[in-house]
């Protein structure tokens, strides 16, 4: 004997009830007992007209809709197969319905009635097309013997199973099709499962029948190791223990119905999943054992919960007072999901459904008014809106770190935990979280167990020529990220005026014209929401632009839970107290502040820095060339051009800030020095820098970009001069930025070929670091450290170091 069930979905319409029929005689075997829920949205249907009738509203338009629906399927049936017999009697229906909305009250042996009315037309249907003489109608009433409500009854196992035995002893065919969802109690009278129960009945048939497998067939391949309909890259897991199948139904698996598995896990029957749209796949088997060597075998959720504390003096050491909570909450029927005490006995925190929260509070303050009244229980502690995140699998108990990984996973979605409980076979591990950050949670774990593929969401605020050319970095990249299992995405682009975003990812080919089209500007709350909507965990803003605005919104970024890249100096040299907010902000919310940029370009000089200073170094003095704009410049003046057309052959070539005076006015040198300065220990202000500019402070001010590269040519002269005097004793200029004994400078030195920084030119960076570890000869890091392709790079590399491994 086989038990094959088939849902809602799988009986839709005829060409459904066809495909089942089909299935039915492939899957079979030699005798099958087969259990049909009603046809997908009829049990719906038939709710709301239960509710219409009990508020006393007209229900017509939505009767006449049943009638409609039903009436064409079984003209559909009786055109090819003839006439169905069994059709369950509407006008019993009608006459329940009638009855209800008179009194305007439906009690639950009429609501039991009404809601399972859908079970029968199915069966009524399939029996017909699967042929009169060898499919019997088994009425469910006569072999599922139930105890309990109306409306959430549970089966007597040991009375169905003498049944259900009658019954086929008495009626020999080959199939026996019966409406699931439906029992009947000691009285005689019709009981429901609980919605969704047809998977129970199927069950407990299997069980009473002791039969060779139970599938359920529904509208998935089988029992995934995460919700497919929000992660996309779940996968169905081939093989399930009873006690890993449990779990996950208990805590939100939509596939499995938590009363299924324990029936058919009591008489050993394997219960397996199939897709009734994708039979030849093979589905999820459920059994005594799980196959595999998965750790983790998959991850539920469950949302829409309260969790409840009951507290005070009066709880330590009093034997008996958990049983006094659970007592209350049992006789109003209040479902507790999860439960966890403290352990110096003060305090017992439990879960419920927010549907039973009203009633578990009125049940817990009856039962401990007189605590209440004497200071003994303090008011009753209610945390709202949770939601219950699970790991399952057996073979979790053998694995170390588990549970450490599990709750930093949870960190790293900026999820903080409520509450956690493990059950005692250590096959389950469950955070209490806040129930919006649900799915942000759940992404997270299934990136960290499952994928193993981190994903980087990417914000970019400034699309000059570095940010032009880290899009195009990253479009060149795609391929070798892939290879390396890491997913980076670029939601959004924004200059000063334009912000794009697209939850599918900004197009590499389209961009420039998807954020002209633009309207509405960068905003935090705008990116914010985003975020939020799409359920984006590790949010990256990657600033390219030189925005003293941006820079200002750093730590507000960081609060807000992304990650800072920047290119842009001005954050790190504003105030010293801005710059220890931003590392405070960092470290508070666990994001990272990276800046590489800031002083090398592409070269690692604030990690080697990082690195030496973390190990105990300390630095002794610095000197070295920060501007690969002015290394460049201060080499092609050395071959004979003139300050003017260096500055404008290094601005065309892109080496230069947007506005070149922030480089010949050493203001970028002072910013980088300031960094450095910061990075070792000094608590400095940019107005500490000692600042020599290239060009006079007055001849730079009140003039645009323009007007001032028309006016450069007046400098020539003078600068020739300078450049001709140091010739003239063995030298070169260089624009050097130094630290000794804490005092900062930056300006125009004549340095000899003995002078280390004598062969800097070309765009090369040079740093020569003195420290306790480093001495008496410096650690020297040299480099190219001007141009959009370099600076991208350092920017694309600290993108990366905001992957969680």
């Amino acid at each position: 004997m086989r038990v094959l069930k088939f849902g809602g979905s799988s009986l839709a319409d005829f060409a459904c009830l066809s495909k089942v029929k089909a299935l039915i005689e492939s899957y079979a075997g030699e005798e099958a007992l087969i259990v049909l829920s009603a046809p997908g949205g009829v049990t719906d249907h038939l709710v709301a007209l239960a509710d219409l009738a009990a508020a006393g509203e007209d229900y017509s338009a939505k009767w006449q809709a049943l009638v409609s629906r039903c009436e064409s399927l079984v003209k559909a049936v009786t055109a090819e197969y003839g006439e169905v017999k069994h059709w369950p009697d509407f006008a019993a229906l009608a006459d329940k319905l009638a009855g209800v909305k008179l009194l305007k009250h439906c009690p639950d042996q009429v609501r039991a009635y009404v809601i399972s009315f859908g079970e029968r037309v199915s069966v009524a249907l399939m029996q017909t097309m699967l042929g009169q003489h060898q499919a019997f109608y088994l009425e469910a009433t006569d072999c599922v013997l139930t105890e309990g409500s109306y409306l959430e009854a549970e089966a007597d196992l040991v009375a169905s199973k003498a049944a259900f035995r009658a019954v086929l002893r008495a009626n020999a065919f080959r199939y026996y099709v019966m409406p699931g969802f439906t029992g009947k109690n000691a009285a005689g009278e019709l009981t429901v499962l609980g919605r969704n129960g047809s998977d129970y009945s199927a069950a407990i048939a299997a069980a009473c029948l002791e039969a060779e497998v139970c599938q359920i067939w529904t509208d998935v391949d089988g029992v995934y190791n995460a919700d497919p309909r929000f992660i996309k890259k779940a996968t169905k897991v081939d093989s399930l223990s009873y006690k890993e199948a449990m779990e996950l139904s208990y805590f939100g698996a939509k596939v499995l119905h938590p009363k299924t598995i324990l029936p058919c896990a009591k008489a050993g029957v394997p219960c397996e999943i199939k897709n009734t749209h994708n039979p030849d796949v093979p589905g999820s088997m459920i059994s005594h054992e799980s196959k595999g060597n998965e750790t983790v075998k998959a991850l539920s959720s469950l949302e829409k919960l309260a969790m409840l504390t009951v507290s005070g003096p009066g709880m330590k050491g009093k034997v008996g007072m958990a049983a006094r909570v659970f007592s209350a909450l049992a006789n109003d029927n209040v479902s507790i999901v999860l439960i966890t005490q403290s352990s110096c006995e003060f305090s017992i925190s439990f879960c419920v459904h927010n549907s039973d929260l009203a009633l578990a509070l009125n049940a817990l303050e009856k039962a401990f008014e007189l605590e209440a009244k004497a200071g003994l229980i303090e008011p009753i502690q209610v945390q709202r809106d949770l939601a219950i995140v699970t790991l399952v699998g057996d073979n979790m108990k053998a694995h170390k770190g588990l549970a450490a990984k599990f709750f930093a996973s949870l960190a790293q979605a900026q999820v903080n935990i409520v509450a956690i409980a493990q059950d005692s076979t250590e096959s389950a591990i469950s955070a209490v979280i806040d129930g919006t950050l649900c799915n942000d949670a759940v992404k997270v774990c299934h990136e960290n167990f499952f994928t193993h593929v981190p994903s980087i969401d990417v914000f970019l605020l400034g699309v000059g020529l570095v940010g032009k050319e880290l899009i195009k970095q990253l479009e060149k990249q795609q391929a070798w990220l892939e290879a390396r299992n890491i997913k980076l995405n670029l939601y959004g682009v924004a200059n000063s005026r334009q912000c794009y975003l697209n939850a599918e990812g900004v197009p590499f080919a389209t961009w420039k014209q998807q954020l002209a089209d633009e309207s509405e500007a960068f905003s935090l709350t705008r990116v914010e929401q985003f975020v939020r909507d799409n359920h984006l965990i590790n949010p990256v803003l990657v600033d390219c632009s030189s925005s003293q605005y941006l820079a200002d919104q750093y730590a507000d970024f960081l609060a807000a839970g992304f990650h800072v890249v920047a290119a842009n100096k001005k954050a790190n040299t504003g105030s010293f107290a801005y710059y220890q907010k931003l590392k405070a902000n960092a470290l508070k919310t666990r994001r990272k502040f990276l800046y590489e940029t800031n002083v090398g370009a592409g070269l690692p000089v604030l990690d080697n820095l990082q690195l030496l200073f973390g190990a105990g170094d300390e630095l002794l003095s610095f000197n070295g060339i920060l501007s690969g704009s002015l290394s460049y410049m201060f080499g092609v003046i050395e071959d004979g051009l003139s300050l003017s057309e260096a500055t404008e052959q290094a601005k065309a070539n892109g080496f230069t800030e947007p506005d070149p005076r922030d480089d010949l006015s050493g203001t970028d040198v002072a910013r980088k020095l300031l960094i450095i300065a910061r990075e070792s220990g000094l608590a400095l202000e940019l107005e500490d820098i000692e600042v020599e500019p290239v060009v006079p402070v007055e001849f730079a001010k009140g003039s645009n970009v323009d007007e001032f590269m028309a006016r450069l040519p007046e400098l020539n002269a003078a600068f020739a001069d300078r450049v001709q005097s140091a010739a003239s004793e063995g030298k070169v200029l260089r624009y050097v930025g130094s630290i000794v004994n804490g005092r900062c400078k930056v300006g125009i030195e004549a340095v000899d070929k003995q002078h280390a920084l004598y062969d800097i030119r070309d765009g090369e960076n040079a740093l020569a670091i003195l420290s306790q570890y480093y001495q008496p000869r410096p650690f020297v890091i040299r480099g190219y450290g001007a141009g959009a392709e370099v600076t991208s790079a350092g920017v694309f590399a600290d993108i990366l170091k905001t992957l969680s491994r």
